[in-house]
């Protein structure tokens, strides 16, 4: 009597995005008006536990010389952070607010330590870089709970389209040389400002003009977030050097086709692990 061999499965992979994730008209409006969205789902809870753990290991594994809220330009280094940025349903959202030609041109792993996470003063994103053109918005991404006991981010509702604030010089973080000068904020500050409290798996977008702050993480908890960033095709793009979190050596930053034309003609690769054509 022939014995059959049972055949191996291959499990099934994982979803990364939460099926009630949406961007519609209404969404993008309030984006619009409000200047940032909180989104109820975003991650699977699959998806969730997964990178609570490779974040961790990441943080095990970082060169003494790389701050935890400074490893920067992660999706250039790790395939499992590019494939989140590459997510179709997050590029439908992306595409809605820029267009078609689609560049991702950074990501930011900001892990807040327990107790000792510095404070972020209030500042707009678009006026510190050298790159200009359609950006989407901030995408920013809770792997762990977020409250304003471990460092949730705060903006200001509307204040994205007052233009560029006047700043002063600022030592509050490392990275961070300025801040909005004071006056320039509104008196009842504490009243109008809309803090992230935001569970794992959820995310919040915000406009690169928005003013926001965080401040120090004073609980025993990390605050693990993911940020990505993206510009229409057309930009106009400069260069940046980051360090790698693994051994702190700088490597330079690139500019990935996530989806459309390479509209400039610059031999932009469509994955930072693919190999060049240049």
């Amino acid at each position: 009597m022939m014995l059959r061999r049972s055949k191996s499965r291959t499990p099934a992979p994982m979803q990364t995005v939460d099926d009630r994730f949406q961007y519609g008209p209404s969404e993008h409006a309030a984006y619009q008006d409000r200047g940032y969205y909180l989104f109820d789902h975003f991650l699977t809870p699959e998806a969730v536990a997964d990178y609570q753990a490779r974040v961790r290991d990441m943080l095990a594994r970082r060169h003494e010389s790389v701050p935890p809220e400074m490893m920067i330009g992660v999706h250039q280094i790790e395939p499992w952070i590019f494939d989140i940025a590459a997510q179709p349903k997050l590029l439908d959202m992306i595409e809605h607010q820029i267009g078609p030609d689609i560049l991702l041109w950074a990501s930011h792993m900001l892990c807040k330590p327990p107790h000792t996470g510095d404070a972020v003063p209030w500042h707009q994103d678009a006026p510190y870089w050298n790159i200009s053109g359609r950006f989407s918005a901030g995408v920013w991404i809770a792997f762990d709970d977020v409250d304003e006991q471990n460092g949730a981010m705060s903006v200001l509702p509307g204040w994205h389209k007052k233009g560029t604030f006047p700043v002063q010089d600022s030592h509050s973080i490392k990275g961070f040389h300025s801040e909005i000068v004071p006056a320039q904020l509104p008196d009842d500050l504490d009243q109008r400002r809309v803090p992230y409290i935001l569970n794992a798996g959820q995310m919040g977008i915000h406009d690169v003009m928005i003013p926001h702050n965080s401040p120090p993480n004073t609980s025993d908890r990390w605050r693990l977030v993911l940020v990505f960033r993206y510009i229409a095709a057309d930009a106009q793009l400069g260069p940046n050097t980051y360090h790698n979190y693994k051994n702190g050596q700088p490597f330079e930053r690139e500019f990935t086709l996530m989806r459309g034309r390479d509209v400039q003609n610059l031999g932009l690769r469509r994955s930072p692990f693919e190999k060049s054509t240049a």
